[in-house]
């Protein structure tokens, strides 16, 4: 597969496969602000979000602004995506994963014209109480400089007990040179502040302005996202789906690509 990769309003980074009609735009994961970009991670994530996509659809990965101002909140980001959608791309399914759905379902709701379906994939409206939690130690943890510990964090969210281990085997391999790979604390800290000033979910009722056909993919043990704040936002979106995999994580679209893919191509297809 073949990647294109350039900026939208000279500074938002966007990876695309394919081309033609009827493409699908994905808003990445939290992990875009953590690590500096590099080539070779940009085409490390697409291969994996192209997994969960129906083949032949062209697609977009975008990616943050790699300088947010102080005031970046997920109104500043679904703003700026909003205006890419407009001006480069016309209206198209769109994808959000995990902290890409929050920008996901506010641009579905302050912009119904420009989102024709929407997927929320390991995401909700809000984080359940340990999630908020998680991302309130990381936003510290950034401040701080202690990459090391920010980079804990992420370090059980496997099903699989051995994945976990290779993460921890992997991130302290890193530990000497965290400074030349992650990014900069700033940085770090806006992105992840956007989301975790954000209460989402104190009045939902916000949800009730998504006209699009929605899907929501999630794990029963993700540590985000749990049951409650998915089946939560499924009742709020009028024309919302559910599909829940059972003892499954956050790490759900990394552990079984093929099961997402087919919830994903069946949702896709229907009448």
């Amino acid at each position: 597969m073949n990647f294109e990769t350039g900026l939208f309003l000279d500074r938002i980074p966007y990876v695309k496969a394919g081309s033609g009609p009827n493409p699908i735009v994905v808003f990445n994961g939290g992990q875009a602000f953590v690590r500096r970009p590099a080539p070779s991670r940009t085409s490390r994530d697409a291969k994996r979000i192209a997994r969960m996509l129906p083949e032949g659809r062209p697609f977009y990965v975008f990616g943050y602004d790699p300088a947010p101002p102080a005031e970046y909140s997920i109104e500043t980001i679904a703003r700026d995506f909003a205006e890419i959608l407009r001006k480069e791309i016309g209206p198209a399914t769109v994808m959000g994963i995990s902290f890409g759905g929050f920008v996901a379902a506010r641009l579905a709701a302050e912009h119904p014209d420009l989102v024709r379906e929407l997927i929320l994939t390991v995401s909700a409206h809000r984080f359940s109480p340990e999630g908020r939690r998680s991302i309130a130690r990381q936003i510290e943890c950034a401040r701080t400089g202690d990459f090391a510990g920010l980079l804990d964090e992420f370090g059980m969210v496997f099903r699989r007990p051995w994945l976990n281990w290779l993460v921890r085997l992997r991130f302290r391999m890193e530990r000497k040179r965290l400074h030349e790979k992650m990014n900069d604390p700033d940085v770090i800290v806006r992105g992840l502040s956007a989301v975790a000033s954000e209460d989402f979910g104190r009045d939902p009722a916000w949800l009730k302005r998504i006209a699009a056909p929605t899907l929501i993919v999630g794990g029963t043990r993700d540590q985000f996202f749990d049951v409650t704040a998915m089946e939560e936002a499924a009742r709020a979106i009028p024309n919302a789906r559910l599909a829940l995999f059972e003892n499954e994580t956050q790490m759900l679209p990394v552990e079984r690509p093929g099961d997402v893919a087919r919830r994903i191509a069946d949702f896709l297809s229907r009448p």
